[in-house]
């Protein structure tokens, strides 16, 4: 009967681990449609924020008026004349915005 070493045995051991994690994490994890991320085209309509910048997406086609929660200063009115994204202050500056009334 042979032996081998003990580090000749441990390398093997680790290799076929790595391998064996290798294929698990290669394989592709299967998604349902129903669960699948949204396509970046698909925007927030609505108040959203970033780490920088708060906004406000008006998806519809019309002239809107929103009411814009600030943080420090007067809440008040902002126009939105058409649809799209709106760059309506700093994210700190900001706490909320909301669809208010149509022009």
């Amino acid at each position: 009967m042979r032996f081998l070493k003990a580090s000749t045995v441990a390398a093997s051991v680790v290799a076929g681990m790595t391998l064996a994690g290798t294929a698990a994490i290669a394989a592709p994890a299967e998604t349902s449609t129903a669960y699948a991320a949204k396509p970046a085209s698909m925007e927030v309509c609505g108040f959203y924020k970033t780490a920088v910048t708060a906004y406000y997406n008006h998806c519809a086609d019309s002239c809107i008026w929103i009411w814009i929660d600030y943080t420090r200063t007067t809440d008040g009115w902002k126009h939105i004349p058409n649809r799209g994204i709106t760059d309506i202050g700093g994210a700190g500056e900001v706490n909320n915005a909301w669809y208010d009334h149509v022009c």
